[in-house]
């Protein structure tokens, strides 16, 4: 799988939870880099060919969404298909990384909206269906 690819899929994960209202926010994109700093840096290793660490790879992807033509559904969607594909690939570590920023960045304007918390049970319900029921967050 590689921790590029997690961290891209991880950035339209945010993305889909950010815009589920149709709007992102200033609070939200500032909670994107907030949530990588404190949550992502320390753990990774890794760098580009530029020396910066591969965390910052789910900052891009999220930019690169909130730029572009897609939903938030079909951000979400192409997760979960990540997520499906690459399920045996996938740590209980990685998986309570994407639930907890995921919860994060929902809490980042004005709490949890009813759309973020469909997306945020659906995401929860998926990865239990897929990693097995032992799976707590």
């Amino acid at each position: 799988m590689g921790n590029a690819l997690f961290y891209r899929e991880l950035g339209k994960l945010l993305f889909a939870i950010a815009s589920a209202d149709e709007t992102i926010t200033e609070q939200e994109r500032a909670a994107v880099s907030k949530l990588i700093a404190e949550r992502l840096l320390h753990k990774e290793k890794d760098t580009d060919r530029f020396g910066t660490n591969e965390a910052w790879i789910t900052q891009f992807a999220f930019d690169t969404e909130a730029d572009g033509f897609r939903t938030a559904e079909e951000a979400f969607e192409s997760f979960l298909d990540f997520a499906k594909s690459y399920k045996n690939e996938l740590t209980d570590q990685d998986l309570d990384v994407c639930i907890s920023l995921s919860e994060h960045m929902a809490d980042a304007y004005r709490h949890v909206n009813q759309k973020e918390h469909k997306m945020l049970k659906e995401l929860q319900d998926f990865l239990k269906k897929i990693n097995g029921p032992n799976l707590i967050f």
